[in-house]
């Protein structure tokens, strides 16, 4: 009898340690796999943030003017500096060699029409064929165009103005050989109505501008005043050069003077384009360009991998043009962890 209590401890222990356990929750649970995220509100706006640029004053008149045939300078009117009226002389040439090349055609075409006339009475009398009379025809009519080609060179061996404005350089003087094209002075107008300027844009600001689009324009020379502008220009193509597209605004000088070189900064105001919708900046876990991808919490819990079209960037926001319609909140904190289908848990 003595044993009989090691006995009924030894049946304790062994009843004890054969109970089975508690389950505890599987690694593989779905309560397990929930990632823990937070989200923010879409929010909708209609938006049209300002485009800033930097670019540099210039004319939308402004010309190389140059003589239509080659010769010698007779004589300058004008100096780099000087104010011209629309259609006021500024330059001839030696006519010497011009009125000659007149009149070599002008008596090239006499010769012509008196060989035209001895064909015609040689083919009444029957000496001379029909053909001879075609061909004396032919001359007389090339050296009559000889004679309006000489006469057009003679009259465009001077150079006018084609508009009110300013010798802004003087390139050939009196004495010098000019070729045909080359040019002798550089004017730029200076009317009120003239000034411009021209900016470089990335393509996604040019592609938000349109021509009547209003902007401020600040000159470093005139620090204390805005003058106002407008889109007149939207280039087609990229400038080679810079890689930018470019744009011409019209400045209105207020009554200021200005010259052409003058350093600017322009602040553009686009038109707006419709609603966008705004989300934090972090809640884009992929872009490629204008393309990327956010995580939206679906009805049964799981996260939506969503493809958005990115307008642009509006401080610590990014502004989407397309995606979004629908759905009311993103995932931002825990976005880049998460899958397509992924199970969430949204930390209030």
């Amino acid at each position: 009898m003595k044993y009989l209590p090691v006995i009924f401890l030894l049946t304790f222990l062994f009843s004890a340690c054969s109970e089975k356990p508690e389950a505890s929750p599987q690694p593989d649970s779905p309560k397990s796999n929930a990632i823990f995220v937070k989200t923010a509100q879409v929010e909708r706006s209609e938006l049209s943030p300002s485009i800033h640029a930097s670019g540099m004053v210039g004319a939308s008149n402004e010309a190389r003017v140059s003589f239509k045939t080659g010769g010698i300078i007779r004589r300058t009117f004008v100096d780099e500096g000087d104010f011209v009226k629309a259609g006021q002389l500024l330059a001839t040439l030696d006519l010497t060699e011009i009125e000659a090349q007149v009149q070599q055609a002008k008596e090239g075409l006499e010769k012509s029409k008196r060989d035209l006339q001895r064909a015609e009475n040689l083919l009444a009398d029957s000496i001379a064929t029909l053909e001879q009379v075609q061909n004396a025809t032919t001359a007389v009519e090339v050296a009559g165009q000889n004679v309006h080609i000489a006469e057009f060179n003679k009259q465009f061996s001077e150079i006018r103005s084609p508009f009110a404005g300013k010798v802004v350089a003087k390139l050939l003087n009196e004495g010098e050989v000019t070729g045909p094209g080359m040019p002798v002075f550089y004017l730029i107008g200076t009317g009120q109505q003239d000034w411009v300027v021209k900016v470089g844009l990335s393509d996604r600001d040019w592609a938000r501008l349109h021509e009547g689009d209003q902007a401020q324009v600040h000159l470093d020379a005139y620090p204390a005043e805005t003058f106002p502008a407008a889109v007149t220009k939207l280039a087609d193509v990229a400038n080679p050069m810079s890689g930018t597209f470019d744009a011409e605004l019209k400045l209105n000088p207020k009554g200021k003077r200005l010259a052409a070189g003058l350093v600017a900064s322009v602040e553009l105001q686009p038109r707006k384009n419709g609603a966008y919708a705004l989300i934090p900046i972090e809640s884009l876990v992929e872009s490629d360009g204008n393309k990327g991808f956010v995580y939206a919490p679906g009805p049964d819990g799981k996260a939506q991998k969503v493809q958005v079209t990115i307008a642009f960037l509006i401080g610590e926001k990014v502004a989407i043009s397309s995606g979004l319609d629908g759905i009311a909140t993103v995932v931002t904190a825990g976005a880049p962890y998460l899958r397509d289908g992924q199970l969430i848990k949204i930390n209030k």
